[in-house]
């Protein structure tokens, strides 16, 4: 299969990697690019503000009785867009000074086609939005490159997306795609969690 279709067929925080880029501090204008970008790639926020808008009980749904409104009200406000953006911004900021020289060939990937083709998925995946337009050859390339290419592993980990080098072909897109979103989600949950002061327990 070619190296395009397979990555169609594998289609949300990342961390900033540590350790300091050798290259001169990026521009700006760049950073800037990088940062809306990766939240296209991880389109955290939009999923759990869907997912809140359908579900008043949500995240605990048949759990909520078991905390007290305020827990639950600050569950929600701690998994909404309005929190979750801002933190995405702050981790491709600290990602793009942490790799100033491969910053370029980053953005230049994502903006290609990765970011929509992925973040997109991810959105039809779970209801977010309707069917993705269908993707272009210079898109399909660029999503094959950040999939497989050694020299985008590092955005791959930042943005906890390195799954998507190793899943197989077995289960489904749609599976995949959902296996894989609520890995990226598991994280914001469990601090949600305890910055509500809320068990951990209840997550599963």
């Amino acid at each position: 299969m070619r190296r395009g279709a397979t990555a169609l067929a594998v289609l949300s925080s990342g961390c900033a990697p540590i350790g300091p880029g050798l290259a001169p501090a990026p521009g700006a204008d760049l950073v800037q690019r990088f940062t809306q970008a990766y939240v296209q790639l991880l389109p955290i926020g939009r999923l759990l503000d869907a997912a809140a808008a359908q579900d008043t009980r949500w995240p605990l749904a048949d759990k909520a009785d078991w905390v007290s409104a305020a827990q639950l009200g600050c569950m929600r406000r701690a998994l909404s867009s309005a929190e979750l953006t801002p933190r995405q911004h702050q981790a491709a900021r600290q990602y793009a000074e942490a790799y100033p020289d491969t910053l370029a060939a980053d953005l230049q990937v994502l903006e290609a086609g990765a970011a929509r083709l992925i973040g997109e998925a991810m959105l039809a995946g779970a209801g977010a939005m309707a069917a993705p337009a269908p993707a272009s050859a210079r898109e399909t390339q660029a999503l094959a490159d950040f999939v497989v290419e050694p020299r985008f592993a590092a955005l791959r980990r930042a943005t906890g997306l390195d799954p998507l080098t190793d899943a197989g072909t077995g289960a489904d897109p749609a599976q995949r795609g959902r296996a894989l979103g609520q890995r990226l989600l598991t994280r914001h949950m469990t601090d949600a969690f305890l910055h509500c002061h809320i068990p951990v327990q209840l997550l599963y």
